[in-house]
């Protein structure tokens, strides 16, 4: 089977198709042959060096497949089923844990982008029904990723105001999930074509930061002086026009370092407001469900941006790698 690994070296030219074996199953476990897989900011991360990871090391977190054959002890699935992986195994419900980090895929264990992956029953979910296999391959990261940002750590209610920066996927997918619940939504990129393409998905404010340099006072204007409930933090770059833009008592759930991993942060702003900032990983399995049921229940199609096939794998890295897509990139094998 073919696997997409970084070999020899780090460094995305290091990128490249391997050959491997397929997989053999124990008593718990399902074989999935994968149909698509995502890409995300967390793969080019482990290319480059991030977590150095003996190579040769198969990337990547998203994906989803049919089941062709499944353990002696495997109950809740069976040969056609259509399932998607979940990126922090061990992270089953409830709070997270220091130990469920030992099983994120792609990061502290084997990444997803093969052929074939051998996963535990437990550590799988069945797809939305509304969805194709591409549109459920963006799930696993990014969508549930927002998902606990927007629902279980912004506790976004409706009629309430979520900003939200960029249009990458989690963004994208906090914009989805924030319509559904009945919130306004404000937005910033710096293009005003994607900038567009948001109005069209719902988006009730745009803004344009690099037309906008202070766009915390354009925030304000735009909710009568009083800020924003919640908001996805991206980049940390401007975590200064954030913390302006928050009402008192507001929110703040950090989900991207964009910007990078330090930054100048005015303590003053964040008491004086009595802001919450709040780091989030993804979410629990659970939590995975759950917006699983709500994705069928509003009938949301994730936004793909872009379908490579593996043939492509170094157009398909490049591209992501210029971070020009509106919602996410997919390949399929």
């Amino acid at each position: 089977m073919k696997s997409i690994v970084i070999d020899r070296s780090y460094g995305l030219e290091n990128i490249a198709v391997q050959e491997q074996l397929i997989p053999t199953i124990d008593e718990n476990e399902v074989l999935i042959k994968v149909q698509a897989i995502s890409f995300n900011q967390l793969d080019l991360m482990i290319a480059k060096g991030a977590l150095e990871r003996p190579l040769p090391y198969t990337l990547g977190s998203d994906a989803v497949g049919i089941v062709e054959q499944t353990g002696s002890k495997v109950t809740g699935f069976k040969p056609g089923d259509r399932v998607s992986t979940h990126y922090i195994q061990a992270w089953q419900s409830g709070a997270l844990k220091s130990a469920d980090l030992k099983s994120r895929l792609g990061a502290e264990l084997p990444g997803v982008f093969s052929e074939y992956i051998a996963i535990a029953e437990p550590h799988l979910v069945m797809t939305p029904a509304n969805l194709t296999a591409e549109e459920a391959a963006t799930l696993p990261l990014a969508g549930v990723t927002a998902w606990e940002a927007v629902v279980n750590t912004g506790q976004l209610l409706p009629g309430q105001t979520i900003l939200l920066q960029g249009t990458g996927g989690v963004s994208i997918f906090a914009l989805q999930f924030a319509k559904a619940i009945g919130a306004k939504v404000i937005i910033t990129s710096s293009d005003d074509e994607k900038l567009k393409r948001a109005k069209l998905l719902g988006a009730d404010e745009v803004i344009n930061y690099r037309a906008n340099p202070g766009w915390a006072k354009k925030v304000l204007e735009l909710t009568n002086g009083k800020g924003v409930d919640v908001a996805l933090e991206m980049s940390w770059a401007d975590i200064g026009e954030t913390t302006e833009a928050m009402k008192l008592g507001g929110r703040i759930a950090v989900v991207g370092m964009l910007g990078g991993v330090s930054t100048e942060l005015s303590v003053l702003g964040v008491m004086l407001k009595s802001l919450s900032i709040i780091g989030v990983q993804a979410g629990s399995k659970a939590s995975f469900e759950d917006m699983n049921r709500a994705i069928e229940v509003n009938n949301i199609k994730p936004v793909v941006d872009k379908i490579f096939q593996l043939t492509e794998l170094d157009n398909a890295i490049g591209y992501f790698n210029k971070g020009q897509h509106f919602g996410k990139v997919v390949l399929t094998f």
